[in-house]
């Protein structure tokens, strides 16, 4: 059984895939200083192989790869994420990467000193399955880490706005198939596998205005995009650009939206 993300890839347009690569070098930026205290945590700096399941385009596996010392393999689902991480990791001599879907990784039992996923488990037909192999490859001792996996049901906003905020709270990737409240599940799936775990939140701080306007101009075609895949029309969507541009000038608008991770323990025998 394949990930529904890998599907969406291959469905996507030439011009939507290189735009979609975009908002993902532009999420691993903004989220490195979330995942980076986790990779201490996890012990990934001393690991001598680390697996990154759904790699995609590989900028996260590039962060991975330059923190730790040892040998890195990054897995997806879809050839042309690979293709695309090749380039991106073209100066990276510690990576090697495959194509394989993560519900049933080729892996043999108690392979890696860590096995690592970034917002994979809210796009996976079935994530206890998910994380139940990456515990499998897992050395014992070893650990497995989700570092960003979101839920909107907990994102927060003010000034509101009736007609937007639904598709924003987790409507859009509800209809994409992904599952929106998958953050709050970590704990559940990783105790399921049989991992001592510790699960948190990433994100403790509140973006100001200009950092929320900055990633909002960059990010503008998914914003309007998933809006218009809701069926909104385009004035609502004028109207509601105008009045959330003005309330980030102004200074008064606000938004949280939690990440979750959970890193996981293999017990030894």
């Amino acid at each position: 059984m394949r990930l529904r993300r890998e599907i969406e890839f291959h469905r996507r347009s030439k011009e939507d895939l290189n735009d979609f690569i975009k908002k993902l070098e532009l999420q691993a930026l903004e989220t490195a200083e979330e995942r980076i205290p986790l990779y201490l945590e996890a012990g990934l700096k001393d690991a001598k192989l680390t697996l990154d399941v759904g790699c995609g385009s590989g900028v996260v596996t590039r962060d991975i790869a330059h923190f730790t010392k040892g040998n890195v393999i990054g897995i997806d689902g879809s050839p042309d994420m690979i293709e695309v991480a090749e380039k991106v990791l073209k100066d990276c001599r510690n990576v090697k990467l495959m194509v394989g879907g993560a519900h049933r990784l080729p892996f043999k039992n108690n392979t890696f000193d860590i096995v690592t996923c970034n917002l994979l488990l809210m796009w996976a037909d079935n994530p206890q399955n998910v994380v139940n192999e990456m515990a499998r490859i897992v050395k014992p001792g070893g650990r497995v880490l989700a570092s960003l996996e979101p839920d909107y049901g907990g994102k927060l906003h003010w000034p509101e706005n009736q007609k937007i905020d639904p598709v924003f709270a987790g409507k859009a990737i509800k209809k994409k198939g992904g599952d929106p409240h998958i953050g709050r599940k970590l704990r559940f799936l990783f105790v399921k596998a049989g991992l001592d775990t510790k699960v948190g939140i990433g994100n403790t701080r509140i973006w100001s205005c200009e950092e929320d306007k900055s990633y909002y101009l960059h990010a503008r075609d998914f914003y309007v995009k998933a809006l218009y895949d809701a069926g909104l029309k385009e004035k609502d969507i004028d109207q509601w650009e105008y009045e959330y541009l003005k309330s980030l000038d102004e200074g008064v608008q606000l938004n949280f939206f939690p990440q979750f991770y959970a890193i996981g323990t293999k017990p030894k025998a």
